[in-house]
């Protein structure tokens, strides 16, 4: 899922710094090492900048060697980019990059395998001779980042968008020394929603198995011809075939416009095959009132011979979406950040999936009323969750939630930024077990310059069957940009022994806004 939710609604979203840096574990800080531009091997012309040692301090510059062998695979479904069986972590940012302001880069932290320690960081922008394109202004290469094995050769390969100059999008593969060569894929079609009114700017990517093949696909392209990309993908990048991707319908007579701000991919009816949820910005504002402002929220049905849009489908509006089997029956479920009518700004809703699909009849809702649910409900219009994620953090078999609420409009008002954690259970989301974190209370810098919770990620880092924690704080123009790894444990994410990696771990460039990690996390 992707952090930039109601982001659109800011007057500028895209802001950060580059100050000094420094890593941490607990109390203990680490110094890093960051390496030149190493180009590694591949079986194409060029390669990309190797990852390198970011954990020892004091040694000489290099490309890192692969990690030595695992005891065990890394879990089905997280993202392995070097094949050793520790999962590792991608980190979109939409800030800038030499030569290009709002270029945006992508960080990569490859784990250890040694709780959420980090083994190797990779620095990745478009100047990299293994990429296409070059450095821009306002390409905002990896806003979108999406992480599967889409060539079928055992490495996690990594998908990201890109505007320069049109969308489309850059698939780097993964190999035994990590990302290496990347490729743009060929004839990637844009979104032709009718009723878009910037669906250039706006183009989401998402990955899954929508046609039910055994192959990961792509989406980039609401209501596009071509915008479903099939798997496998070539090495040159081309897809093995394309596909119409619907067009949402229109949420009311009277919305004459309305860019889509998340799309999320998931098995909601239990068939084997992903489908696609959307949410949209029916142009209401950030001049409108919380509660009245207007977030539809739109379901496609994937299946072999393309993808459906059921009429009696109907979901609640939303800011933010991700899927998760949260009450373990077998079956995705949805959860939402409402919007609207009587919703609470720290609430979150689950549309359980079914057989026909994501059913509102049966709903649930936790907010801070909920019984268990800890501290009380924010009373401005900044507070609000704009990121969402779903994982086993406590290892019992169901999914648990976690939703960041950072202060993400410039103009927002001061206070705290927290990122709340939600515990599924056979009866679903409910507020036994939940916990709340504060940026204060993890260092991060008071009254909402850090945007902690910008975007949230759960995923299991160091194979122990536990989902970690990912919480990314890009910063400010006075702030610098960390991201925070807290280890899963039966209770939890534990907010002791705590990771920080900061912009200076992958990029010393001064005088440049990284924004780290404020855009999406893929895992």
């Amino acid at each position: 899922m992707d952090g930039s939710g109601d982001r659109a609604e800011a007057a500028s979203p895209r802001r950060g710094g580059k100050r000094a840096w420094v890593v941490g574990s607990g109390a203990v800080g680490v110094a890093l090492v960051v390496a030149a531009g190493m180009v590694i091997a591949d079986d194409g012309p060029a390669g990309i900048a190797a990852p390198y040692e970011c954990g020892t301090g004091g040694g000489a510059h290099g490309t890192a060697s692969p990690s030595s062998a695992p005891d065990r695979p890394a879990p089905d479904g997280v993202a392995d980019f070097d094949g050793d069986g520790h999962p590792d972590l991608a980190l979109g940012s939409m800030g800038d990059v030499p030569g290009g302001y709002g270029g945006g880069s992508i960080e990569v932290a490859y784990g250890a395998g040694d709780g959420t320690g980090i083994a190797r960081c990779q620095y990745l922008t478009q100047d990299d001779p293994g990429i296409p394109g070059g450095n821009r202004d306002e390409a905002f290469f990896g806003t979108d980042v999406a992480a599967r094995d889409f060539d079928g050769d055992g490495y996690t390969d990594l998908a990201a968008s890109v505007f320069d100059w049109k969308p489309s999008v850059i698939i780097m593969w993964g190999s035994e020394n990590g990302l290496s060569r990347g490729v743009r894929v060929p004839g990637t079609d844009g979104s032709h929603v009718a009723w878009a009114d910037d669906p250039i700017l706006d183009e989401q990517l998402a990955a899954g198995d929508f046609d039910g093949d055994g192959h990961p696909d792509l989406v980039f392209g609401l209501g596009a011809d071509e915008g479903l990309l099939k798997g496998p993908f070539g090495r040159d990048g081309a897809p093995a075939g394309t596909g119409r991707v619907p067009a949402p319908r229109r949420p009311a007579p009277d919305v004459r416009g309305a860019n889509y701000d998340d799309l999320v991919a998931g098995d909601l009816d239990g068939d084997g095959v992903d489908d696609l949820v959307s949410i949209h910005d029916a142009g209401t504002g950030a001049e409108v009132p919380w509660r009245d402002r207007t977030r539809p929220v739109s379901y496609l049905r994937g299946a072999r011979d393309g993808f459906t849009q059921p009429e009696d489908v109907r979901l609640p509006d939303a800011g933010e979406g991700a899927i998760g089997d949260v009450d373990g029956d077998g079956v995705d479920d949805l959860v939402l950040s409402p919007r609207g009518g009587d919703a609470s700004r720290s609430s979150v809703t689950v549309v359980y999936g079914t057989e026909d699909g994501p059913r509102a009849r049966r709903t649930t809702t936790v907010d801070r009323d909920t019984p268990g649910v800890p501290g009380t409900e924010p009373q401005d219009e900044d507070a609000v969750f704009t990121s969402l994620d779903t994982g086993d953090v406590n290892g019992d078999g169901y999914a648990d939630v976690v939703a960041g609420a950072p202060r993400w409009d410039v103009y927002g008002e001061p206070g705290p930024e927290q990122v709340l954690f939600l515990a599924g259970g056979p009866d679903g989301l409910g507020g036994e077990g939940a916990r709340l974190y504060d940026g204060d209370d993890l260092g991060a810098a008071p009254g909402g310059d850090a945007d902690f919770g910008g975007a949230v990620g759960l995923t299991d880092l160091d194979g122990d069957g536990r989902a970690d924690l990912v919480v990314t704080a890009p910063g400010s123009d006075t702030v610098e940009g960390v991201t925070y790894l807290l280890p899963g444990t039966t209770g939890g994410p534990s907010a002791t022994g705590v990771t920080r990696l900061t912009e200076g771990t992958f990029d010393d460039t001064e005088g440049l806004d990284l924004l780290m990690g404020g855009a999406e996390i893929a895992h």
